[in-house]
């Protein structure tokens, strides 16, 4: 830039005899109208046009002497660049436009007059008026003489007069926006851009207007609001803003001043601590100062604190090389200090503070239990005991059990969440798989007489449920509560509920007249029945879509509301419904946005700075469904209002599951701890890794958390216990050029995302309601457990196409964030079904608006010949493997990830019977509530069952299979564990393997890797380990970190909704998927867990620099 443009940064004011001509050629608005000038200056030219035509006038000026100026004579004027402000499109009548002379030195060297012409033509209404003033070359450029030609009509062209013009060459360009955009020719262009270099007329005064300018517009385009505002403010502005607003009394203000304000402080927990809670009540600080005695008699006093700081990163952008993008990341950082007469010791670390509590950790857990006095010391009543000891009696004994009944640990469990809910009205029992949560219910019962009960759990576990009532509990009875309603033959209302409580009732009057006992009765309900009303059916239209998976044309179910077809995700992939039946197992409405009210995430009318409704798009919202002639209720909802209290206990088994805030699941969750007297929950995974994980169900169950937080304070949770990392993105010398002169590009502040990570002081939120319990807490000898990695390599023609495959998804990943899905589904779908024909289809984007034109084939990725060999290399491995299991009378569990439109189990099926081995295939066509039947049927006859991990995840007991291989690796990590833990649980006897087999040069060695390290999540709250006391530095969710790891830095969409991994871990030390075990095979490749998280390379992104921030800073606006 030019000395003199740099003192007067591009500003170069409309002298005012032009000005005065300009007015005579406009005739004044017959209401008034809205004048603009986004390079405002003093505000001289547009006040005195808005003043003498009828024109209210907005502006924006960057410099902060000259908006001061323009602020005193226009009406709304922004001291701020055009580029950090907003405004509604068509929203005002009057564009005058005097830009900047000069190139953007920060946009590719593109001239500003053109840019300024380019973004604000579209806040000018249809009809409206635009006064462009320009140096006469800018004609020529052929960007403007289109956009002119293309949306603007009735176009004149003056230059200034006589004594002005030579000064700047500057031209008076007078227009009306046009009705609708008009394709300009190259003739129309071509004579726009002679006008560059033709000697113009001077402009002189009109002796009558020939322009008329238009009424300002009421509302925006498409309905819209009118707004007008900035979206970066200075210090002093945001103090100002805060003062009048009151922010300075809202939770976010009150927990910035005062950090640990929200934070809980533990009374009494349930039982006595665990180590690892003693450790984590102790780094948090929570114990305060403990006084202890060390090994020499003297006294020795023990302090810890957790604190949060903001960690800071920088490193260039990927895609724009003049990017700088900043990461803000919390991180905990846990201290413990040991003051001796000797001197001070610091800890820091997992091994230091193990080693610590080693030596300490009884001396520490006497102060604890002094100080923490549990509800229950273990330490039964006599009541208590016998209560207990009636249960189970009539059942087997377990393997190393001297006589049926509860184990030790399961009386203990019960004893302590009687006590809990008697005191706080709830419990939580989160208990490892295979500890026997349902017998453990059933003691709480008998414990608090509290009959009748309601149990609500999974659909597939309603019949176990029932049988284990019934076998445990003396005299008990169990029935399922099915519905409420009629069917569309049945002439009269049925009310499972009603019945239920009526024929309750007449037991209980009998019992009291003749003397007998209590009646011991418990109702059932599936969570699908309690959420909803059944008794509809799909109302749906056909249309023509494309399969993305094939190609081909398809008859796909559509929404007779917008038109659209209905698309659902199946094994990773979104595809079209074709079967009607699928949208019957529920209610569903369409999700495709439509235009309309823009809504919030409540579901409300969205409202923009003034109060007034925003008009976008929005879900389309109609039904999928339609009444059949049948009539049903929501159980919950009907107990809710009409049977309240009529229960004493509601048992909520698999609880994690209705963690969501607003999902059916949950909301009916809600409305039955509404309904009884007493809550308990039972889950093996409380925890998922994060710390909103658990606050949706912690606010519905705990009085504490409702006192402290909003239901929609999640933010400010997240902000007390959680990790949270912010992302800003800038140009490098954001603020000034190497002159000093400031060039207004603002720093730009991404929305904050929880990351994984918790602080220790969380586990105050659960100890006063919550037992944990682990299998070797029942003390009872479990077969061993070992896991194992196979690596193997792929064919060379296998692995050829592959890395193609995968270098060319990869390239239009990095390219657009919208392939990142199909980038990720491929290269880790490929390596297991290359041995049949594939096409990779892809959205075709209109980029005009974004909307997907079409699918289109992007390669054809066809079947892999075994060059010889009959099998692929890790069919081939699994065959060899079950042979050998199959010698040594061990029957083998596959899971296969690819089993809706990709299926490959009948591949993985066909060399398992080559090789002489009896195999099933458990598919999802069979009822959930008779799939553990199913297998019980075959079970005897197969040495290998198929299946998708996800179908047995919950309530099975696979204790025949010893084996568990998982041929495809699954990317929920709580799926994974749990379907691991189908088969090692109480009642198996033999050692269990577990085997992860990858190909080592695909992505899902890569994804595997990633897994091993994101497995350390959810150790903490088992409070088994003190290392949960030290919170580890992670990395994000698992996909995202996928993701990010192999593009190094790719902006990425939230990738966690492609598989729906929760993230829910349940971690013990005890056959953990980190602890290392031995060899089980010989073979190439093979090598424990330990080593295979430690040798397999994870791509880290480096950073430029790092520095950390205090956490204060990020108070405000994250």
């Amino acid at each position: 830039m030019r000395p003199p443009a740099i003192e007067r940064m591009g500003y170069y004011p409309t002298d005012e005899p032009v000005v005065e001509i300009i007015r005579t050629y406009l005739k004044p608005p017959s209401e008034r109208g809205r004048l603009f000038d986004p390079c405002a200056g003093e505000g001289k030219a547009a006040s005195y046009l808005g003043n003498t035509l009828n024109c209210e006038t907005w502006g924006v000026e960057l410099s902060p002497e000259r908006a001061g100026k323009a602020q005193n004579v226009m009406d709304k004027v922004f001291q701020a660049p055009w580029q950090a402000c907003v405004l509604s499109d068509e929203s005002i009548s009057w564009l005058y436009l005097n830009p900047p002379y000069e190139f953007d030195r920060f946009e590719g060297q593109k001239r500003l007059e053109w840019d300024f012409l380019k973004t604000t033509s579209s806040k000018l209404m249809r009809g409206g008026l635009l006064t462009y003033i320009i140096p006469q070359k800018i004609l020529g450029m052929i960007e403007v003489a289109r956009l002119l030609a293309g949306h603007y009509e009735a176009i004149t062209v003056y230059r200034f007069p006589d004594g002005l013009y030579e000064k700047f060459k500057q031209v008076v360009v007078l227009a009306y926006k046009r009705k609708l955009y008009q394709l300009p020719t190259d003739k129309e262009i071509l004579s726009l851009q002679s006008l560059a270099s033709t000697e113009l007329e001077p402009i002189h005064s009109a002796v009558e207007p020939i322009y008329e300018l238009l009424p300002a517009p009421l509302r925006g385009a498409n309905g819209k609001p009118v707004v007008f505002k900035r979206t970066d403010w200075e210090p002093e502005e945001v103090v100002e803003a805060t003062k009048e607003v009151g922010v300075h009394k809202t939770s976010d203000w009150l927990d910035l001043i005062h950090p640990t304000r929200g934070l809980a402080q533990l009374s009494q927990p349930v039982m006595p601590l665990k180590k690892g809670h003693i450790a984590m009540l102790m780094a948090s600080g929570m114990m305060g100062t403990v006084k202890l005695i060390d090994e020499e008699g003297k006294p020795m006093l023990i302090k810890g604190r957790v604190i949060k700081v903001v960690e800071k990163t920088e490193q260039p952008d990927a895609k724009e090389a003049d990017t700088v993008v900043e990461t803000y990341k919390d991180r905990f950082v846990t201290t413990v200090a040991v003051l001796k007469q000797d001197g001070i010791q610091v800890i820091q670390d997992v091994k230091g503070l193990s080693e610590f509590m080693k030596v300490y950790g009884e001396k520490i857990a006497a102060h604890v239990l002094e100080t923490y006095k549990p509800i229950y010391n273990l330490d039964p009543t006599a009541n208590e005991i016998a209560a207990l000891d009636r249960l189970g009696t009539q059942r087997k004994a377990l393997p190393g059990q001297e006589r049926a009944g509860l184990l030790p640990a399961q009386r203990h469990a019960a004893a302590a969440l009687a006590r809990s809910i008697r005191k706080n009205g709830v419990a939580n029992c989160q208990a490892e798989m295979g500890t026997g949560k349902t017998t453990i219910s059933t003691g709480v019962i008998e414990l608090l007489d509290a009959y009748p009960a309601i149990v609500l759990c999974p659909p597939h576990l309603v019949p176990k449920w029932i049988r284990e009532i019934e076998e445990v509990i003396p005299g008990a009875y169990a029935r399922e509560i099915r519905r409420i309603g009629r069917n569309s033959d049945e002439v009269y209302d049925v009310n499972d509920v009603r019945e239920f409580l009526d024929q309750y009732k007449a037991a209980y009057d009998t019992a009291q007249k003749k003397g007998g006992s209590k009646p011991k009765w418990v109702a059932v309900v599936a969570h699908t029945s309690a959420k909803f009303g059944a008794g509809w059916q799909p109302a749906v239209i056909t249309r023509k879509a494309r399969d993305p998976l094939t190609g081909k044309i398809v008859d796909a179910c559509a929404c007779s509301g917008c038109g659209k077809v209905v698309m659902v995700e199946k094994d990773g992939f979104v595809v079209p419904v074709t079967d009607a039946s699928e949208l019957a197992e529920k209610r569903q409405f369409c999700h495709n946005r439509i235009p309309g009210w823009e809504l919030d995430a409540d579901g409300r009318t969205k409202l923009d700075a003034n109060g007034d409704s925003v008009w976008g798009t929005r879900p389309c919202g109609t039904p999928l469904f339609e009444f059949n002639g049948a009539r049903r209720h929501s159980i919950s909802e009907y107990i809710t209002k009409h049977a309240k209290g009529s229960f004493k206990l509601l048992i909520a088994d698999e609880v994690h599951q209705f963690k969501s805030k607003s999902s059916d699941r949950g909301v009916a969750f809600h409305q039955l701890v509404t309904a009884v007297k007493w809550t308990l929950t039972l889950t093996g995974t409380f925890f998922g890794g994060k710390s909103t994980s658990i606050f949706w169900l912690l606010h519905r169950l705990n009085h504490g958390v409702r006192r402290d937080f909003a239901f929609h304070d999640e933010k400010r949770w997240a902000r007390l216990y959680g990790v949270l990392e912010t992302t800003r993105r800038r140009r490098r010398n954001e603020d000034a050029d190497e002159d000093g002169v400031y060039t207004g590009n603002r720093r730009y502040r991404n929305q904050a995302k929880e990351q994984p990570g918790v602080s220790p002081a969380i586990v105050s939120r659960l100890l006063d309601t919550t037992i944990f319990l682990s299998l070797k807490d029942l003390n009872l000898a479990l077969p061993s457990y070992k896991e194992e990695v196979v690596a193997l390599d792929m064919l060379d023609d296998q692995g050829q196409q592959y890395h193609s495959m995968d270098s060319g998804l990869k390239q239009l990943a990095i390219q657009s964030s919208r392939y990142l899905s199909t980038w990720l589904q491929w290269t880790l779908a490929r390596p297991n079904s290359a041995f049949r024909d594939e096409v990779v289809v892809v959205d075709e984007v209109d980029d005009g608006d974004g909307k997907t034109v079409r699918k289109v084939p992007l390669m054809e990725l066809p079947a892999i010949n075994p060059n010889g060999h009959k099998w692929l290399p890790k069919e081939n491995w699994l065959a060899d493997f079950c042979k050998v299991e199959k010698q040594q009378g061990r029957k083998v569990l596959v899971y296969v990830r690819q089993t809706g439109t990709r299926d490959i189990q009948d591949r993985v099926m066909m060399p398992l019977q080559a090789n002489g081995l009896r195999v099933s295939i458990l598919s999802g066509n069979v009822d959930p509530r008779k799939r553990e039947e199913w297998i019980a049927k075959r079970v005897n006859t197969i040495d290998v069952l198929i299946c998708n991990p996800r179908l047995v995840e919950t309530g099975l007991d696979l204790v025949q299979f010893s084996t568990v291989v998982f041929f495809e690796i699954e990317y929920s990590l709580y799926t994974l564990w749990q379907s691991v833990r189908r088969v090692w649980r109480l009642g198996q006897t033999q050692p269990v393997k577990a085997i992860f087999s990858v190909y080592s040069s695909a992505m899902e060695a890569t994804a595997l890797a990633l897994m091993g390290k994101k497995m350390k999540a959810a150790q903490l709250v088992y409070g088994d380990e003190v290392g949960g006391a030290i919170v580890p530095e992670e990395e994000g969710d698992f996909l995202t970190q996928l993701a990010r790891d192999v593009l190094e830095g790719a902006k990425l969409s939230d990738l966690q909704t492609l598989f729906a991994d929760d993230l829910q871990v349940s971690h013990n030390p005890m056959g953990s998927l980190t602890t290392p075990s031995a060899m089980i095979i010989p073979g190439p490749k093979v090598m424990t867990w330990d080593d295979w998280v430690s040798q397999k390379t994870v791509v880290v992104r480096r950073t430029r620099r790092k520095e950390e921030v205090p956490e204060g800073q990020m108070g405000l606006g994250i």
